[in-house]
């Protein structure tokens, strides 16, 4: 099933039948801009033939906008950054005191990727090392935390899959299984 996801990446079908529509939808999102073309079977003589140029479109696109990786990612501005450095933010922390006082000590804080769904923080108080410093610490811990980060944004580990598959060739054996999966799925 992982393979039939990888092989579709970027790809789905269309059947409309109120208008008629039959096709193969390539549609991909690179770097802001997104990329659409339909492969209608009646113009490319058949629901396989429309598909296979589907995938050829496709695979160019990906050779032509190679997704992002996960520093270019990391490293995009966000509209919501109010401090001019992504990944860099200042923040208030409230606490209440024995007495019923509410107290606020602000943090400046840095965020950066360690592998898929997981995040390191460094977190620099203001109270502790002064409003400059604690901003500096924190861009520092950001630069050398990315420094580490490797690998590809998750949203694009499909299109990257799909590349390193593109290279391997098939086994004659792999064929076989795949036919005779195929054969014993239509007796059942």
């Amino acid at each position: 099933m992982a393979s039939r996801k990888v092989s579709m990446y970027g790809i789905s079908r269309i059947d409309d039948y109120l208008y008629r529509t039959h096709a193969w939808r390539v549609s991909l999102c690179r770097r802001g801009k997104r990329y659409v073309r339909n492969f209608a079977d009646k113009k490319y003589g058949g629901k396989s033939k429309a598909l296979r140029s589907a995938k050829q479109f496709r695979d160019e696109l990906l050779d032509k906008y190679p997704p992002l990786t996960r520093k270019e990612f990391s490293m995009s501005p966000r509209q919501n950054n109010k401090s001019g450095i992504t990944g860099v933010y200042c923040y208030p922390k409230k606490y209440w005191l024995k007495d019923g006082t509410e107290k606020e000590c602000w943090y400046w804080e840095a965020n950066w990727p360690l592998g898929p769904g997981e995040s390191a923080r460094a977190r620099f108080s203001v109270n502790q090392y002064g409003e400059d410093i604690a901003r500096h610490m924190a861009i520092r811990a950001r630069e050398e935390g990315m420094k580490k980060v490797e690998g590809f944004f998750w949203a694009s580990e499909k299109a990257v899959h799909r590349t390193k598959e593109k290279g391997r060739q098939r086994s004659p054996g792999m064929d076989r299984r795949s036919r005779s999966a195929k054969a014993s799925s239509r007796i059942a």
